[in-house]
C-alpha cells in the first residue's frame, strides 16, 4: 500500500460550492476524499508548525479513516485560502500539493455568507450595519481563530477579495499546481468542468462523472426578519459591487478571466 499523503486541497471559496465539488470528486475510486465536511486541519489551533513532518501527516491521517490505498487524497476547506498563514503550512507539508479554487461572484458570495450567519445565530446585525462595522471587527478580533471569531463569520466582504488571496497561494506554489474555476461552470457545465479537473488531478479514468447536482444551499430570508435578505435592495448590493470593482479587475489581469457568470 502507498504511502499517505494529501496531494489535493479544495481551498475556496466558502459559499461558492466547495461542499458540492467534494461530493462530486467522492465518488471516483481513484479519490479518497475526507468525509467530514471540512477538515480544518491547517487553520486548526490546535495545529503546530514546529511538530516534526512525520506526526504533522500521522495526525491529518485521522480524518481520512477511508483511505484504502488510493492515491489521490484530499479535502475541502476553503478557508484556507482565505487566511494569509495557510500558504505556507501546507507547503511544508507537501510542496507539490495541487491546490482547487471555485470562485463566486463575491457579491453573491458575501450576501450568502451572511444569510449563513443569520440563520446560524452568530449575526444579529442589519445586513448594512454588518457591511459597515466589519472592517472594525476584524480588526478588533484580528489575532482571534477561534471558530465563532469575527476573523471566521463576519468577514463578508473581505473574503471576496480573491486576488490577494491568489497572490498569498502563488508566492508558494506554482501556476500548475493552482486550478480557478468558476462556481457557476460548475453547475452550467458540470460534466466539462469535471473533466477539467480530472485533468488537472491526472485521474485515468475519465467516464466517471457523478449526476448534476444544485451547487448552492437553498437560501431562504430568514424568519422574523424586517429585512428580505433574499432579495436584498440595490443600494446593498451597488455598495458591495463598488466594493469588490477593484479587486474583481486585479482578479480578472491575473487569471484572464471577464466577469463570474
Amino acid at each position: 500500500m502507498a504511502d499517505f499523503l494529501v496531494n489535493f486541497l479544495i481551498v475556496g471559496t466558502q459559499k461558492g460550492g466547495t461542499t458540492a465539488l467534494g461530493k462530486f470528486l467522492a465518488q471516483h475510486p481513484e479519490i479518497c476524499f475526507a468525509p467530514s465536511k471540512e477538515v480544518h486541519f491547517f487553520d486548526s489551533v490546535a495545529y503546530d508548525p514546529t511538530a516534526e513532518p512525520s506526526l504533522i501527516n500521522q495526525q491529518y491521517q485521522h480524518s481520512f479513516p477511508n483511505w484504502q490505498g488510493q492515491h489521490l487524497i484530499g479535502e475541502a476547506t476553503p478557508i484556507y485560502m482565505y487566511f494569509p498563514f495557510i500558504a505556507e503550512r501546507i507547503y511544508r507539508y507537501n510542496p507539490q500539493m495541487k491546490l482547487i479554487f471555485l470562485l463566486r461572484d463575491p457579491v453573491d458570495r458575501a450576501i450568502s455568507q451572511y444569510q449563513m450567519e443569520r440563520g446560524r445565530g452568530l449575526e444579529w446585525l442589519p445586513l448594512p450595519t454588518a457591511l459597515a462595522l466589519e472592517p472594525l471587527r476584524l480588526w478588533y478580533d484580528r489575532h482571534n481563530l477561534q471558530e465563532k471569531s469575527s476573523r471566521r463569520c463576519h468577514s463578508y466582504i473581505d473574503r471576496g477579495f480573491y486576488a490577494r488571496q491568489i497572490l498569498q497561494m502563488q508566492h508558494y506554489f506554482p501556476q500548475q499546481q493552482m486550478l480557478f474555476l468558476k462556481t457557476s461552470d460548475l453547475w452550467q457545465h458540470h460534466q466539462e468542468t469535471l473533466r477539467k479537473i480530472y485533468d488537472f488531478l491526472g485521474i485515468v479514468d475519465q467516464t466517471i462523472i457523478p449526476p448534476q447536482e444544485l451547487v448552492f444551499y437553498q437560501e431562504q430570508p430568514i424568519k422574523n426578519d424586517s429585512v428580505m435578505y433574499s432579495l436584498v435592495n440595490s443600494w446593498t448590493k451597488y455598495y458591495l459591487q463598488y466594493r469588490f470593482r477593484k479587486a474583481n479587475l486585479q482578479l480578472a489581469k491575473i487569471l484572464d478571466w471577464d466577469d463570474f457568470h
